[in-house]
């Protein structure tokens, strides 16, 4: 099973030292991959710890710079409360500066009071996240013409270069709505929910083979917080929804992670800090544990 850590873009932990520390660490640690997380205006006294958040793409710039054989990514973008074009473009750049380690989780955001701060229609973000999946590949394919009424663009005869390295850059898609499912079986690469608690879990999974034909081969690729100095395993996210972590029960982990191989999870992007408060020590801490628990 392969492992990504997600770095502290986010919280009262971030900063451009703890960003360049962990991103080292966790490539001496054999991490194959490192994500941000994305929210861009979020409203005050929101309960989340992404109040103070450096952007995602840009950090992922700054990572490819600091680093050299891990993958980077995004966990999970937003890309209904952004142009897509603009952020075909930024990500076919880090692509190319970091030697093809782009990776890439797309949602479709909960927050709707953000997706007001950014002029952004909260209620069509599933049709538009659909169509900018579809418009990105076709810029990186090398497509010259595009139309989409739900975008409210069109242009043919344009030059999209450098495209990606990478002949086909994977896109994840996050979430555990049946669209959300029925998208990462028809148009992602992968399936990207969080982790909730194992019994819920597997029940998810099985829904999501059913949901097309396409999601019985896909990858499951868990967001999973990890906190070596908790007690339990299960906690409750910014939203109050039921989730699990790997926690100070080594024994516990393992069956953890024995649990989501059977189900057939191939991937884990740990978060060593949930609420946005750990420190750096900490967090090279869990990625330590984490490493030697997948060893």
């Amino acid at each position: 099973m392969k492992f990504g850590v997600c770095v502290p873009n986010y919280g009262e932990s971030s900063s451009t030292e703890a960003l360049r520390n962990l991103a080292l660490e966790a490539e001496r640690a054999g991490c194959d991959s490192l994500w941000t997380t994305d929210h861009i205006l979020m409203p005050k006294n929101s309960g989340t710890p992404y109040e103070r958040i450096f952007d995602s793409i840009t950090t992922l710039a700054y990572l490819a710079g600091v680093t050299d054989k891990v993958k980077l990514g995004i966990s999970s973008l937003i890309i209904a409360m952004r142009n897509p074009v603009v952020v075909a473009k930024q990500l076919a750049t880090i692509d190319s500066l970091s030697d093809g380690r782009l990776m890439l989780a797309i949602g479709a955001g909960w927050n709707e009071k953000e997706f007001a701060h950014l002029g952004s229609n909260f209620h069509n973000r599933g049709k538009r996240l659909d169509a900018s999946i579809r418009l990105i590949r076709a810029l990186w394919r090398g497509e010259t013409s595009f139309k989409s009424r739900v975008l409210g663009l069109e242009f043919s005869d344009a030059v999209f270069e450098p495209r990606p390295i990478q002949n086909h850059l994977p896109i994840w898609i996050g979430g555990t709505s049946n669209p959300a499912m029925k998208r990462a079986a028809t148009l992602g690469d992968a399936w990207h929910p969080n982790l909730q608690p194992l019994d819920t879990f597997a029940k998810l999974v099985a829904d999501f083979r059913e949901t097309a034909p396409e999601a019985r081969t896909k990858e499951i690729c868990v967001r999973i917080g990890i906190n070596p100095k908790a007690e339990q395993s299960e906690y409750k996210s910014p939203q109050g929804e039921k989730r699990i972590m790997l926690a100070g029960n080594m024994a516990q982990n393992k069956q953890i992670l024995s649990r989501l191989e059977e189900v057939g999870v191939s991937y884990l992007v740990a978060v060593a800090s949930s609420d946005g408060k750990t420190s750096i020590q900490n967090q090279v801490d869990a990625l330590k544990t984490l490493s030697k628990l997948l060893a």
